[in-house]
């Protein structure tokens, strides 16, 4: 209808009016849920707040969140707890708890488990009174990704499993890849190679859009004696030239990972200390111990101590900071 709409303010009468702004808003919605750029109409929205009642105005910093979020932008945060002070003057079935679930979300993304564990309940019992099934199921798969960071590893595996098993309640292969993607990380962080790339794989061939998929089979590959696979995986995820953020930091680790099996010494060593100030700001990439571990194994294999020192200082560092 969004043509029709247009229609209608086409007409300078209509400029002003209370029917342009909502149609504003209705456009960036589409554009959320058709994967558009949705944030370009945001700075509008922002400057108009005042139009708006609550209901749209918790919409609004709830889309700023997520735009916020899919950014690494850390203050999609308080822009959640905007949109949550603003929902709880409403009564809407479901809203309070689908902004706590972009919450959990964030908490996980800036590696907080901890915040977005007492949220999971709560949540858990808002969808459930909304009877928003399909976002109980996701919930369900973020409470195992949360269990993961805090690192209850058997009670995310648990969980894993079980939506492997129950996936056919939803209607898209594109939920049970990111199941087995993540499924396949716990293994990859219990140190369980063999099996982490056996669900990669058929993450791989479900078609999954996580580029962490790459990491865990190729290091996997690597751990297990496997260079040459190893180093397969690197070309196939390069030959995707992929060029949004969290790819070109993915393809950074796979870089440091190729050279080391390659054995240049020279590029492995400044590829690697490039890649480590960076990491902070990627913190869910979870390959800070990854690249320390090779570090490690590097200069043990070259027996200079005071290199290997200098390593082991600052991953003992890093881990006191976790």
């Amino acid at each position: 209808m969004l043509d029709e709409l247009e229609s209608y303010l086409a007409d300078p009468v209509n400029l002003h009016s209370y029917a342009f702004f909502e149609t504003k808003l209705i456009e960036m919605i589409y554009e959320y849920f058709s994967d558009l750029p949705f944030q370009e109409q945001l700075p509008f929205m922002l400057e108009h707040m005042n139009l708006y009642d609550h209901t749209e105005q918790s919409l609004i910093y709830d889309l700023l969140g997520l735009s916020q979020l899919r950014t690494y932008i850390k203050k999609a945060e308080a822009s959640f707890q905007l949109a949550k002070a603003l929902s709880l003057l409403l009564n809407i079935p479901g809203w309070t708890g689908l902004i706590d679930h972009h919450l959990i979300l964030t908490y996980l993304r800036f590696m907080k488990p901890e915040k977005a564990f007492p949220l999971l309940e709560e949540c858990k019992r808002e969808f459930h009174n909304a009877g928003a099934h399909r976002r109980l199921l996701n919930l369900k798969f973020n409470q195992a990704h949360c269990f993961m960071k805090l690192g209850l590893f058997n009670e995310a595996d648990q969980i894993y499993l079980n939506l492997i098993q129950t996936y056919d309640q939803v209607d898209t292969e594109r939920f049970v890849a990111m199941v087995y993607s993540n499924y396949s990380w716990s293994k990859l962080l219990q140190k369980k190679y063999a099996e982490a790339i056996n669900l990669a794989q058929t993450a791989v061939q479900l078609k999954t859009n996580f580029e962490d998929v790459y990491i865990t089979l190729s290091y996997s590959f690597y751990k297990l004696g496997e260079s040459e696979k190893a180093l397969s995986v690197i070309d196939d995820f390069r030959a995707q030239e992929r060029t949004d953020p969290r790819s070109k930091m993915v393809m950074k680790f796979l870089e440091v990972l190729e050279s080391y099996l390659l054995k240049d010494k020279v590029y492995f060593e400044c590829l690697a200390n490039q890649l480590l100030p960076l990491i902070p700001e990627w913190k869910d990439l979870e390959v800070d111990l990854l690249v320390y571990q090779m570090l490690i194994d590097y200069y043990k294999a070259e027996q200079n101590k005071h290199e290997l020192c200098g390593v082991q200082e600052k991953m003992i560092k890093f881990l006191l900071k976790e």
